[in-house]
């Protein structure tokens, strides 16, 4: 009782209201009422050096970090509007660092000069989706490239749009060269470049590719992502084909093909004197390549997944940064192909689920990709990366309740040609790993691919979904052995939940299907046929279901039924009129008294509370903060706090006494 009363009291004092500061500890900074403290720092987008190499600028899904080459320190500077950051860079003198945000569509420049604690400049761009700027030679002026095809530019001084030209098709790929003077334009769909002159506006001829007398088929090699080197004489292209295309800008006639990389091409840049390409890949990859001798010097290993963003520093000879959507950033010596240091970590991809341990000290999160962080709750800090194999995309994966298992199974992407065509597929593994945690050591492995995955809350059962086989599959995890399994049809996403007694096993299709199992009994109970059915919840006695769907007269509904041996049995309806958002869950409260009903716009989460005995609407509760679509929540086993993932790669804290308080107050529609 002791230790539980200090850590309330702890996470009490860190819930009083901060002042913004751009050097504080980022996990405080643009906190939502209601919010403790905010985990990770997003997914990494992009990266650049300042000029004097300084400085390395890191955008992420939630806003940007400064780092300080020399010692390593960090600087958030993202206000309390924070935004998915897709594009940045630094002008010439290095006295400005300009970063656009995606979702609120605006350009903040940095003034360097005056200190990183005063406000940016911040203004709109009406067209968005900018995904490159550029400053010109003077620093006078921004330009930024949409992805709906438009250029614009700025007064760096003011922020006054001074132009905006309609240039090509959406979506292209593009690259600006040097100071912006001109920039490639590439199409994702067929192997089509050209160059753009933004003084005469005018278009340029498309590059011609040299011939290939082996291939009797033209192959489609669709361009996924364009460099331009700093003396403006060449330019990489990255396909679909996982090929690179060197290209003389003075002749438009392409150099060479440059294979190696076995996945997708993710980023490529050229170092500052341009005699050296590095790539970033899904093959977890860095390759630098000889320019003038159009071959592969080395490849760099270390990153446990997907490469996203390089960066050259423009002053230190051989020193290059990539991000990886492992969640760290490190840099590498190109000289000698070794990896230098591991700079930053703590970024993070996108939340997929959540799990306090038993003593409500820490927090484990897994992302898209398989990789588990284990939080300390009461410092805000990661304090372990468990090492549990990683995947270019997670079919399912699970916690335990009490965090001490996490289960995951998921794919890789491998690449294939016969010499004339090259396809890309997805392999999956038909195996799902079983790990202990937090050391994350593997237990065992169920010869099992699987769409979903649940434990039971006493971690004796594994329930799996095998869509290759139809059936609902539940394993023994100490020996290994399947129980029993269900034959069923299956959609494409399935959701798994135990009843807390561990007797009741509910499955949730895509296609308005649910279905329940008596564990025990190892058999089927009979449900309703529920229309536009989207999500359930187990009371927290196992037994009443709470089923989120449509009426016969289309109102959004929460059915409660009763769970008997021949069946479930209605008992009432609460009228929830809620139409708006995307999915969401439903979950009782400790005493079974309160019902919650989520629901998430694009930024923004919102929980409705119902008395379960009256059906009465005890007030909505507003959980703003993330950048992205909110995705697992998860209470701690007092109930006291909530825990809300997000496909932002971040995760809040929310003191739920407070929340509810404060809700009650305000209730209301």
């Amino acid at each position: 009782m002791y230790r539980i009363s200090i850590f309330i009291l702890i996470l009490f004092q860190v819930s009083i209201p901060v002042s913004t500061s751009f050097a504080q500890d980022n996990t405080q900074v643009g906190l939502p009422e209601g919010a403790i403290a905010r985990l990770g720092k997003g997914g990494i987008n992009v990266m650049q050096f300042s000029p004097d190499g300084k400085h390395l600028a890191v955008g992420t899904s939630i806003g940007v970090w400064l780092y300080d080459v020399e010692d390593g320190k960090e600087t958030p500077l993202y206000t309390e509007n924070i935004d998915v950051i897709r594009a940045l860079a630094f002008s010439p003198d290095g006295k400005m660092l300009a970063t656009y945000g995606r979702n609120n569509a605006t350009i903040q420049l940095w003034d360097m000069s005056i200190g990183l604690d005063q406000p940016p400049l911040t203004f709109p761009d009406r067209h968005g989706l900018i995904h490159e700027l550029v400053f010109s030679q003077d620093n006078q002026t921004l330009l930024g490239l949409s992805e709906l095809g438009f250029m614009a530019e700025w007064d760096t001084k003011t922020g006054k749009k001074l132009s905006t030209k309609k240039l090509g098709r959406r979506e292209s790929v593009t690259s600006f060269s040097q100071y912006g003077k001109t920039f490639v334009f590439g199409d994702p769909e067929k192997n089509e470049i050209r160059l753009w002159d933004t003084a005469s506006d005018s278009l340029g001829d498309v590059f011609k590719e040299h011939p290939n007398p082996s291939l009797r088929k033209k192959v489609k090699k669709g361009v996924e992502t364009l460099a331009f080197s700093a003396d403006n004489k060449t330019i990489a292209s990255a396909h679909d084909d996982n090929i690179i295309r060197l290209w003389d800008t003075a002749t438009k006639v392409q150099r060479v093909n440059l294979k190696g990389h076995s996945e997708i091409i993710n980023t490529i840049t050229f170092s500052p004197d341009s005699t050296l390409l590095a790539s970033g890949s899904a093959d977890n990859t860095i390759m630098l390549w000889g320019v003038n001798e159009d071959q592969r010097q080395t490849t760099l290993k270390g990153h446990k997944n997907s490469i996203k963003t390089l960066a050259f520093s423009p002053t230190e000879k051989g020193l290059l940064a990539s991000g990886s959507s492992d969640g760290t950033v490190r840099f590498w010596n190109t000289k000698t192909g070794q990896e230098r240091s591991i700079f930053a970590t703590g970024f993070t991809e996108s939340i997929k689920a959540l799990a306090f341990t038993e003593d409500n000290k820490m927090l484990c999160s897994a992302a898209s990709n398989g990789t588990v962080r284990i939080w300390d709750i009461i410092t805000e800090k990661e304090i372990l990366s468990p090492s549990i194999p990683h995947y270019d995309r997670v079919n399912a994966l699970a916690f335990s309740q009490d965090a001490t298992l996490f289960a995951c199974n998921g794919v890789d992407t491998i690449v294939s040609s016969d010499g004339t065509h090259t396809s890309t597929n997805w392999r999956s593994y038909k195996e799902t790993q079983l790990s202990i945690l937090p050391t994350g050591d593997e237990l065992r492995s169920f010869p099992q691919e699987t769409s979903a995955l649940a434990f039971s809350p006493d971690n004796k059962i594994l329930a799996t979904v095998s869509l290759r086989e139809e059936a609902v599959q539940l394993w023994d995890i100490n020996t290994g052995v399947k129980v029993f399994s269900f034959d069923t049809k299956l959609s494409l996403f399935e959701h798994l939940i135990f009843s807390p007694n561990g007797r009741f096993l509910a499955l949730i299709g895509d296609d308005d299907q649910e279905q329940l199992w008596d564990i025990t009994a190892e058999q089927k109970i009979a449900t309703p046929n529920l229309e536009q059915f989207s999500t359930l919840a187990f009371s927290p006695d196992s037994m009443t279901l709470a089923f989120k769907q449509t009426n016969d007269i289309g109102r959004p509904v929460i059915s409660l039924w009763k769970i008997t041996t021949s069946g479930l049995k209605k008992q009432k309806e609460i009228i929830s009129n809620n139409y708006q958002g995307f999915g969401g869950l439903l979950r009782f409260s400790a005493d079974g008294q309160t019902l919650l009903e989520s629901y998430s716009g694009r930024r923004k989460l919102f929980i409705k509370l119902w008395d379960v005995d009256t059906g009465k609407n005890l007030g909505t509760v507003n959980l703003s903060g993330h950048t992205k679509r909110a995705g697992p929540l998860v209470f701690s086993h007092d109930r006291k706090f909530l825990a809300s993932g997000s496909e932002d790669g971040t995760i809040l804290l929310w003191n739920w006494e407070k929340i509810v308080s404060k809700t009650k107050e305000n209730k209301g529609d």
